[in-house]
C-alpha cells in the first residue's frame, strides 16, 4: 500500500464536522460495513453493476474510496484509491496489487492525478456536506467538476449513489439544518444529503460530460441507510447507476 501525503488544511466546501464524523465513522466501522456490503442482497446488484461498467478500464480513479471495493478490481490494469482518511486506514486492511492509494479531497483532487481513463465514485455525493443546502449542491458540483478535469479526452465517468424521490428531497431541504444539528448530536453516522437522480444527471451534463444516462439499481430486501440495515421497504432510497463520458 502506497500512501502520498497531501496539504488537508483545505477541504474545500465540508464543514469541519463532516469530515471529522466521516472519518471517525468509517474508520471505526470499516470492517463492518464491508462486511454488509458483502452480504446484503442489494450491494450484490451494485456490485455487478459496477463490475460490467469498469471492466476493461485501463486506469482508474475511485474517488472516495476508503479502502472498500465494490466492484472487481482484477478486470482493471491500475486502479488509483483517493481519500481523505488513508494515513489512519487498519494497517491489515488488504488492498489489491494493482491498486496505489492517495491521500486527498474529492473537492480537490492532488494536480498530480490527471489523464485516467475512468473515474468512479461509489456512495460518495451525499457525504460531502457543507453548512447548507446550497453549499451541499456546490460541493456535489465541485466534485463532478473535478471529475471531468481529471479524465483524459474519452475517458468514462462512473458513479454510483443513493438517489431519493423529488418530495423526499424538497422535505430533506426544509429540515437539513436542524436534522444535522441532531444527527451531530445523536448519532455516530454524519449527516448527508441525498438527491434526486434527475438532477445529478444534468447536473453531470452541465459541467461537460456527454452521452450522460442513468439506470436504476434492482433493489433487494435490505439496504444501508446511517450505516444500519434496513428493510428497502421502509426507505424511499435507491440505488441509481450514472455513466457519461468527457468529450474528446
Amino acid at each position: 500500500m502506497i500512501f502520498m501525503n497531501v496539504d488537508l488544511k483545505k477541504t474545500s466546501g465540508q464543514t469541519k464536522v463532516s469530515v471529522d464524523k466521516n472519518a471517525k465513522f468509517f474508520l471505526n466501522e470499516y470492517q463492518r460495513y464491508k462486511d454488509n456490503v458483502g452480504s446484503i442482497d442489494t450491494y450484490s446488484s451494485i456490485s455487478s453493476a459496477l463490475s460490467g461498467e469498469l471492466g476493461g478500464i485501463d486506469l482508474l480513479l475511485d474517488i472516495g474510496n476508503g479502502g472498500v471495493f465494490d466492484y472487481d478490481t482484477s478486470s482493471i490494469r491500475e486502479i488509483v484509491g483517493l481519500d481523505l482518511f488513508l494515513n489512519d486506514l487498519p494497517q491489515e486492511i488488504k488492498i489489491p496489487p494493482n491498486v496505489r492509494m492517495v491521500q486527498g479531497s474529492a473537492l480537490e483532487i492532488p494536480k498530480s492525478l490527471n489523464n485516467f481513463d475512468g473515474v468512479v465514485m461509489v456512495m460518495l455525493i451525499h457525504h460531502l456536506v457543507g453548512n447548507t443546502v446550497f453549499d451541499c449542491l456546490e460541493n456535489v458540483k465541485k466534485t463532478i467538476s473535478e471529475a471531468f478535469r481529471v479524465l483524459r479526452p474519452g475517458g468514462k465517468l462512473v458513479i454510483m449513489e443513493s438517489c431519493v424521490p423529488e418530495w423526499f428531497f424538497q422535505f430533506e431541504k426544509i429540515v437539513f439544518k436542524p436534522a444535522s444539528f441532531i444527527i451531530e448530536k445523536s448519532i455516530k453516522h454524519p449527516a448527508t444529503l441525498q438527491y434526486p437522480s434527475y438532477y445529478l444527471l444534468e447536473l453531470i451534463k452541465d459541467v461537460g460530460f456527454i452521452n450522460a444516462e442513468c439506470r436504476n439499481i434492482s433493489l433487494g430486501k435490505y439496504v444501508l441507510q446511517f450505516g444500519v440495515k434496513v428493510p428497502t421497504w421502509l426507505t424511499p432510497v435507491q440505488p441509481v447507476l450514472f455513466m457519461a463520458q468527457r468529450p474528446y
